[in-house]
């Protein structure tokens, strides 16, 4: 009996060891199965085929327009906008993020622009290199504030939307990240070079508008360099001051590409300053901008109607106010455009009332007064209402 349990006792740490062989043969399998895998992920890399480490991430807004009771348009749904907003992170350095503006004309056509696409470099935790087409980091509104489900009202401050007197975007390359300062204060910045304005003037009437939106064609071969840096003495408040300079060319028509003839460049010059207080149910902000053109007084543009110095100059402040424990909000903003074109001149104020079904789903109305400066314009006053929706 002893004889056949010693056998036994044999037997079974044969089979053990056995056993353990088999796991230990599969666990250095698998072993050098995930080294395997490792060495072809660092391959790739090195080959710049980052597949293995790509993202991507679709965000956007999306919003329905209505207007009544205005004095210079037609009671209806005014809008119907699309913005999908794409990220793509190549690798933890690098990242693509673009944004794609559709929306429904007068006339019941698509329009579709590229609001911003470019490409970061992450140089490091506070700083990221940007090239390409971006929002002008010029002031707080454009860059921060614009998508509708961001706004507050319905409508952008009088000054601050397309052919006003802020800057929209640009072509070229920026530097902008943040700094932790002492304690619970921070700082960031943008700094950035792109391609300059263009002045647009029309022979017919000498009518001038200042196209600050980014462009490819830079006729003039000028460039504009500037940025905003912004201080956060406490997490709720922001201060911000923005800058920008250089050189402004003249188009004699409507197309920035086909510049005036003997017309010399201008100095062109813009400043601004921003805040925001943002705490719990209150949030308050304004801004200030000014883009200036400098004066020429060989001007042989419209019959020499641009010799002086120019101005487009435009500020807001507004309120919003969020019932505690209720989906229920009120905003007020009061605002002031003024350029060289009289007819555009004019205050604005705002009253709304939103309803939050979420924080990414907002209904707004409002009631808006615009008083324009010349007398010949007649004055409008109008109720506008929006669902917006970011996603």
């Amino acid at each position: 009996m002893k004889k056949l349990h010693f056998i036994k006792l044999s037997l079974a740490a044969s089979v053990f060891a056995s056993g353990a062989a088999i796991a230990n043969e599969d666990t250095e399998s698998k072993i050098a199965n995930l080294e395997s895998q490792i060495a072809a992920l660092r391959e790739d890399v090195k080959s710049n085929n980052l597949d293995t480490l790509s993202k991507l991430h679709m965000a956007g807004y999306a919003n329905v327009d209505a207007i009544a009771g205005s004095d210079r348009q037609e009671d209806g749904f005014t809008a119907a906008r699309f913005a999908p907003i794409f990220h793509f992170q190549f690798s933890d350095r690098v990242l693509f993020e673009g944004e794609f503006e559709a929306e429904t004309d007068e006339n019941g056509e698509s329009e579709i622009a590229v609001e911003y696409a470019n490409i970061n470099l992450i140089l490091n935790d506070y700083m990221a290199l940007v090239a390409g087409k971006f929002l002008s980091p010029i002031g707080q509104f454009r860059q921060n504030v614009h998508p509708s489900w961001i706004n507050k009202l319905p409508t952008a401050p009088v000054g601050f939307g397309h052919g006003g007197a802020a800057p929209l975007s640009d072509l070229g390359v920026q530097l902008r990240g943040g700094i932790p300062l002492s304690g619970s204060m921070r700082a960031n910045y943008a700094l950035f070079t792109s391609n300059g304005p263009t002045l647009v003037v029309d022979e017919g009437d000498g009518e001038v508008k200042l196209e600050a939106e980014a462009a490819s064609s830079n006729a003039d071969g000028n460039f504009v360099y500037g940025g905003r840096v912004g201080f956060l003495p406490v997490p709720a408040l922001e201060l911000g001051l923005s800058g920008a300079l250089g050189k402004i060319g003249v188009a004699g028509g409507h197309d920035v590409s086909d510049l005036a003839a003997g017309e010399p460049d201008r100095d062109y010059t813009v400043l601004g300053a921003d805040a925001i207080y943002n705490l719990d149910t209150l949030q308050l902000r304004g801004e200030f901008i000014q883009q200036t053109v400098g004066s020429e007084a060989n001007s042989a543009v419209a019959g020499g109607a641009v010799t002086e110095e120019l101005e487009y100059t435009a500020w807001y402040a507004q309120a919003a106010y969020r019932v505690p424990d209720t989906k229920w909000e009120g905003v007020a903003r009061i605002g002031d455009l003024d350029t060289p074109n009289d007819d555009a001149n004019r205050s604005q104020w705002s009253v709304g009332v939103n309803y939050l079904f979420a924080n990414n789903v907002i209904i707004k109305a409002a009631y808006t007064v615009d008083d324009y400066d010349d007398n010949a314009t007649d004055d409008d006053k109008r109720f506008n209402v929006q669902l917006a929706y970011g996603f």
